[in-house]
């Protein structure tokens, strides 16, 4: 039955497009736009996002306008062209809309910051799926005697699977690599690459497969999860690229810390992550002093906001591997629980941006928990 309502819904797509593409998309993929909708994407403007709005209030002013719409709002094209800022309906349903996402056809690598470049298209759109290569325009497949007609791909625009990017994860890099400030000083570290054959990229640890249909009209067992896993949006998957291994000291002991992902930890701005360790001994429990991950920009010997940076108070951000030492020296019986998680912004950070009040900013949020027993 709900075939015979795909011309309805094509016209309704049309008539709709430009009012919202987002919510377009909605009407084939609703499990999708679900979780979109509550993702760091959509919440991505200034309007949405209280820490991109108190790091943009804080920021210079220049003839420039808002020049965060590059990778903050790239679906507002007066905000993207002219750097002007207006609380719109794209700044607040679809800052980075799907079309935007999947109309990426490369990446330019810049000194500053890497460019996406678009085909600008309304009804051909990129996306990866295995044993699909090429592009599919709409076509059914009969069953029953001809009587019924299964559709294989979109009734309503053209697939095109033959973008490398989307396979590798290299179509976020143009938005998720570096930003250089204009000291040519690096304010994020998400280029920080750990090894060029890792099997890992931002698409399996950030977008991983997860149960749900991707589109309504031809189902499937699994989509690609697009929430995008993270700190404004965490997913139990991304304990799977974190592993833990205690070695006992006479002084004490050590954890290494083994990043399966592709880039540091926690190298953002005003971000930490930390690692928490208890140990119940003889039906008590202590607490061990948690050790802190971040990376502190300064300018003078002085921590500053990001775009005065040119230098470095402190590094301990977590890349291939990293060492802690605890001084608490483990005994037989003891149940050591180690806890790694992160927050959005320190203490710190929420008190120089005035949102000390928010306590959701500096939540602690767990990446991965592991027992070991002694």
């Amino acid at each position: 039955m709900r075939y015979f309502f795909l011309p309805f819904l094509i016209s309704l797509f049309i008539s709709t497009l430009f009012a919202n593409e987002s919510k377009v998309c909605q009407k084939c993929h609703p499990i999708i736009y679900e979780e979109y909708y509550k993702s760091s994407h959509k919440n991505a403007s200034i309007y949405n996002n209280p820490i991109h709005a108190a790091m943009w209030d804080k920021h210079p002013k220049d003839d420039k306008g808002y020049t965060c719409a590059k990778c903050h709002s790239p679906s507002d094209e007066k905000a993207l062209k002219e750097g002007v800022l207006t609380e719109n309906e794209v700044q607040v349903e679809e800052p980075i809309s799907c079309v935007y996402c999947h109309n990426i056809k490369e990446v330019q690598e810049g000194e500053e910051s890497n460019t996406n470049i678009t085909t600008g298209k309304h009804k051909e759109f990129y996306t990866a799926e295995k044993g699909k290569k090429g592009s599919a325009a709409f076509e059914t497949e009969k069953s029953w005697f001809g009587l019924l007609k299964e559709p294989k791909s979109s009734p309503y625009h053209k697939i095109n699977y033959d973008n490398e990017n989307f396979y590798n994860g290299n179509v976020c890099m143009g938005c998720h690599s570096h930003v250089n400030n204009e000291h040519n000083f690096d304010i994020t570290m998400l280029d920080a690459v750990i090894s060029e054959k890792d099997k890992n990229s931002c698409v399996t640890c950030h977008m991983p497969q997860v149960i749900g249909s991707k589109v309504s009209i031809n189902e499937t067992k699994t989509h690609a999860f697009h929430g995008i896993a993270g700190i404004y949006h965490m997913n139990d998957k991304m304990g799977d690229y974190i592993d833990f291994k205690v070695t006992q000291k006479p002084q004490g002991f050590d954890v290494l810390i083994t990043n399966k992902s592709n880039h540091a930890l926690f190298g953002q701005a005003l971000r930490a992550g930390i690692l928490k360790a208890t140990i119940i001994r003889d039906g008590k429990t202590i607490v061990l002093e948690p050790f802190v991950f971040e990376r502190v920009l300064a300018k003078d010997g002085k921590e500053v906001m990001p775009w005065s940076a040119d230098s470095l108070l402190k590094d301990t951000l977590i890349y291939a591997k990293k060492e802690v030492h605890f001084s608490n020296a483990l005994k037989a019986g003891d149940k050591l629980t180690l806890t790694l998680g992160v927050v959005r912004i320190t203490q710190e950070g929420a008190k120089e941006l005035g949102l000390e009040a928010g306590k959701e900013f500096t939540k602690f949020r767990i990446l991965k928990a592991e027992k070991f027993d002694f």
